[in-house]
C-alpha cells in the first residue's frame, strides 16, 4: 500500500534504515528504493512492504488491539493486526501481501507476525 509519510531519522551507520512516521505508527524501515536523496522531516509517498527470511509465521491473537513493536535495535518488528483477504488491518496502515490468502482459515481474526524487516520503497 502506498502513504504519505514523513521521515523522521536516518540511522548514521547503516545507511538503509530510516525511521518514518505514518500517523499514530514510528516504523524503523528498511530502504529498498529511493530515487532521490532522502531529507529528515520531509514527507515522501512511500509504499511498504514485509519482509520474512524464512516462510511467514502466523499465529492468532488474543490480543484485540492493533500495534507494531520493533525487536531490540533489529529490522524485525512485532505486527499484531487483523486479517482480511491478503491484508493485514492496523487501524490506519494496511499490508497488503498474496502469502496471507495462505492463512485464509485465520481471516476475520487478530493475528501476529514477525516480519525480519519492514520494507519501504520511495516513489518518485
Amino acid at each position: 500500500m502506498k502513504y504519505y509519510a514523513k521521515l523522521i531519522s536516518i540511522n548514521k551507520d547503516v545507511e538503509e534504515e530510516v525511521i518514518f512516521a505514518f500517523g499514530e505508527y514510528n516504523i524503523c524501515c528498511f530502504i529498498d528504493y529511493s530515487p532521490v536523496p532522502l531529507r529528515v522531516g520531509n514527507i515522501y509517498l512511500v509504499e511498504l512492504g514485509l519482509w520474512f527470511n524464512d516462510d511467514m509465521q502466523v499465529e492468532t491473537s488474543k490480543d484485540k488491539h492493533f500495534f507494531i513493536k520493533r525487536e531490540r535495535n533489529t529490522f524485525q518488528h512485532i505486527i499484531n493486526g487483523y486479517l482480511f483477504e491478503d491484508k493485514l488491518v492496523l487501524s490506519n496502515l494496511i499490508f497488503e501481501d498474496e502469502l496471507f490468502y495462505d492463512f485464509s482459515y485465520f481471516e476475520k481474526d487478530f493475528i501476529t507476525i514477525k516480519p525480519d524487516r519492514i520494507t519501504v520503497s520511495i516513489i518518485d
